[in-house]
Order: structure tokens, then C-alpha cells, then sequence
């Protein structure tokens, strides 16, 4: 019973610290969307970032957890009282309901978690980063811990929220990634302009079954690149890519996919594609665009060098055009057979996470009985394409037993980029009454 109390105690230990700062009339004022208002739901994704990037900040400088946690708390009940008219003006039959809607969901997650608590793999390595913090040791002790190339953000927050929960079990930590992967779905579904609430609830519980994985609940970082991806691409569709470039949403945009460097590897990689690639399509001055892909390398220079000199370590997990891929691409039979093998495992991840199945018709929908393409359509269509591609690269280059490596790894690879581009096939239903797709 205790435990049950704890769990239901996380949830709003969550659900209240990230209230702060920002408020729809904030948030709205911050980035002027175009007749597509933002609410609570947007605020509450947007302020997990400011929360995971201020963690980002206190990792380097050895704060207690505890006294983090009492700083952010604090803060955070001190808001809801100064804003308590605000939050009791909210509650009305819609939004109530949508509240136990979205509370169910995620009880029932974290109860999923509680039983079954057992870390997997990859997780055996991650909770080393985890623990440096949960000991309050210095970020310095990375570079003893297991996998230590790997950024280590995803194992700060899993100790913060593991230090500073009512049992300190181990588990509740990890509750975090449940928690962002189920506001990662409500938010993307306030693109959604349907008549019937009653559809908005079933297609958000349809995508929470269709993306949910106990596995990668055991300790890996994939929904964390997965929820940070599918937050952006909610903002990207307030883009209007034929107007002037909008600053406010393209830092906004950056700002979100700019954690990713911090979860894993191949988030670098994420930011540096999907960012450029925003930059590019903007209705903007060459001088402009230089000088926001300028940004971007910026950011990704600033962790390069902090994790260089502060943490004492930078390296990537695998050589790349090593001497043994520059002697296997003269190899044309060998080549051909290991695209055929990774294509053969892209088909194999698709089927297990079916997400990738609406995807691919959506895309194929679009590209069939569009009249016009957008330029926001555009954007996600070349984003996928170059993400195949990153795909290919990444199999492609690794010289170790790729085949045994694809088995284990691509579907995580492919599945947390998959809600990327969720926002297609919802744009489409909301153009369902026309065969045309022209966002505005």
C-alpha cells in the first residue's frame, strides 16, 4: 500500500514542479503562435525542458539532490498559490476529464514499472551514471563509470527524481521517462482539430499502447530522444515556413531538440540534421540562416568541450571511416549484401513498432493526393529521408558483427525517431474532409 502511496505521490511531485515557470499567457506571448493556441499541456512540456536544461547546468557543479529538489519544489508550490485563481478557473467538465484521462494513463504505466523493476542490458550501464549523482559524487567520476563516453543527463534525472522520492527506490527514477513519453503524446494531439473529444481520447491511447515498451522502461534512453523528438515536431507545426523567419519558435525548437546531445550519442547527430534542416527551409537571409546554423554548432561545441575539460572525457562509441570501412567499400558484393541485411532489420523494426506502419501510408498518402505540398510537409518528409539515410550511415560504417548489431540495435535506433513524425498523420485527419493537404 505504501508503495502504491509513493507512486501516486511521484506523480504529482511531477505534475506540480512542472507548472513552473510558464503559463499559457506566457508561453503564448513568448512565441505568438498563428491561431493555434497554446495551453497547458504545451506549457507543461515546454517547462520540462527548462527543468531537464537547469539540471543540465547543476550537474556540473555538484549541488546535493536533495537541496535541488527542496529549491524546485519550493518554487513551485510558491507559483501555484500566486496563480491558484488561474488553475481553479481551468477546471471544467472538458478539462477534468482529461485530467483522469491523462492521470489513468500514467498511474497505470508507473504501476507497470513497479512491477516489473529489473534493468536490461544497456540499462546495467547507464545506472552507473546514475549512481555518481545519486551519491552526490563529482561529474569527474564519469570516467569511471560504465559506457563513460556516454552523455550523462538521461542519468542525472533518474538519480534526482531516484534520491528524491518517498521510498528512494531505484525505480522511481526511471518513472521520468513514463512521465515525459505520456505528455510527449497529449501534447503532440493538440495539433489535432477533430469535432469529437471522444477520437482525440482514443487515438492518444491508441499511440500510448503503440509506443509503449517495458523494455526500454529497464534503464534505456530511447524514450527520452523519442518524447524530445515528438515535443518538437508540435512546435515545428506552428512554423510557417512561407512567412519571414520566425525566431521566437525556431529558438523554442532548438532549445527542446538541443537536450538530445545530452541523452545520447546519437543525439548530436538529431540536432544537427532536424536543426539545420529547420534552419534551411526558413524564408530567410543567407546572413540569417549562417548565423542560426552558427547556433547550432555553437551548442553542439559548447558540450564537446565540457565534456572534453570538465568531465574529462569525449569520445563516440564507434570509429568512424575507420581503416576496416574504407576496406570494406571496395568490397561492392560485401557492401550490397550489408544494405540488403540492414534493410532486411528496418522491416523487422517497423513491424515491431507499428508506429513506423502509420508513418510510412501517411507519407505515401500525402505524396499521392496532396494538390500542393507544404513547406511544414516538406520539412518532415526530408527529415525522414535524411534520417534513413543517418540510419544506413551508422550500420554501414560500424565494422563489428553488424548482423548480430542490427538485431539488437536498429529497432531502438528507428524507434525513437518514430514520433517525429506522428504530426503527419494527424495533420492529414484534420484535412479529412478534403483530399488536399495545404497547411496554413
Amino acid at each position: 500500500m505504501i508503495e502504491l502511496v509513493a507512486i501516486l505521490l511521484q506523480f504529482f511531485v511531477f505534475l506540480i514542479i512542472f507548472s513552473f515557470p510558464l503559463n499559457p499567457r506566457s508561453l503564448n506571448k513568448l512565441i505568438k503562435p498563428n491561431g493555434n493556441t497554446l495551453n497547458y499541456i504545451d506549457c507543461h512540456a515546454v517547462n520540462i525542458f527548462i527543468f531537464i536544461n537547469i539540471l543540465l547546468i547543476a550537474s556540473f557543479f555538484n549541488i546535493h539532490l536533495s537541496y535541488l529538489f527542496l529549491f524546485f519544489f519550493s518554487i513551485s508550490i510558491i507559483c501555484l498559490i500566486i496563480r491558484r485563481k488561474e488553475y481553479f478557473s481551468m477546471i471544467n467538465r472538458k478539462n477534468f476529464t482529461k485530467f483522469i484521462f491523462f492521470f489513468i494513463i500514467t498511474i497505470s504505466i508507473f504501476i507497470s514499472v513497479s512491477h516489473n523493476t529489473k534493468l536490461v542490458w544497456d540499462g546495467f550501464h547507464w545506472i552507473t551514471k546514475a549512481l555518481v549523482f545519486f551519491n552526490n559524487e563529482p561529474i569527474q567520476n564519469l570516467k569511471y563509470s560504465d559506457m563513460e563516453m556516454y552523455p550523462h543527463l538521461g542519468g542525472y534525472i533518474w538519480a534526482f527524481f531516484w534520491k528524491n522520492s518517498l521510498l528512494e527506490y531505484e525505480y522511481f527514477g526511471r518513472l521520468f521517462y513514463a512521465y515525459i513519453h505520456i505528455i510527449s503524446i497529449f501534447t503532440i494531439f493538440n495539433i489535432a482539430k477533430f469535432k469529437s473529444e471522444n477520437l482525440i481520447y482514443l487515438l492518444i491511447f491508441s499511440m500510448v499502447i503503440l509506443t509503449y515498451d517495458p523494455f526500454l522502461l529497464g534503464g534505456y534512453q530511447e524514450y527520452l530522444i523519442f518524447s524530445t523528438l515528438l515535443i518538437a515536431s508540435r512546435f515545428i507545426t506552428t512554423v510557417n515556413f512561407n512567412k519571414n523567419v520566425e525566431y521566437n519558435r525556431i529558438f523554442l525548437i532548438l532549445f527542446i531538440m538541443s537536450s538530445m546531445l545530452w541523452f545520447k550519442d546519437e543525439g548530436l547527430f538529431y540536432f544537427l540534421i532536424f536543426g539545420s534542416l529547420l534552419i534551411f527551409l526558413q524564408k530567410s537571409t543567407l546572413k540569417g540562416k549562417l548565423i542560426t546554423i552558427s547556433i547550432i554548432l555553437f551548442t553542439i561545441y559548447i558540450q564537446y568541450y565540457l565534456q572534453k575539460n570538465i568531465i574529462g572525457i569525449y569520445n563516440f562509441n564507434a570509429e568512424f571511416l575507420g581503416q576496416e570501412f574504407i576496406a570494406q567499400i571496395s568490397d561492392l558484393r560485401f557492401m550490397l549484401l550489408k544494405i540488403f541485411t540492414i534493410t532486411k532489420h528496418f522491416i523487422i523494426a517497423f513491424i515491431k513498432y507499428p508506429l513506423w506502419i502509420i508513418i510510412l501510408f501517411s507519407l505515401l498518402f500525402v505524396k499521392i493526393f496532396s494538390n500542393k505540398e507544404s513547406l511544414n510537409l516538406k520539412y518532415f518528409f526530408y527529415a525522414f529521408i535524411l534520417n534513413i539515410l543517418f540510419v544506413y550511415a551508422i550500420y554501414i560504417n560500424d565494422p563489428l558483427e553488424y548482423e548480430w548489431l542490427l538485431s539488437v540495435t536498429i529497432d531502438r535506433v528507428l524507434f525513437q525517431t518514430s514520433g517525429f513524425y506522428a504530426s503527419i498523420f494527424i495533420l492529414i485527419l484534420n484535412k479529412n474532409k478534403t483530399i488536399s493537404f495545404n497547411f496554413k
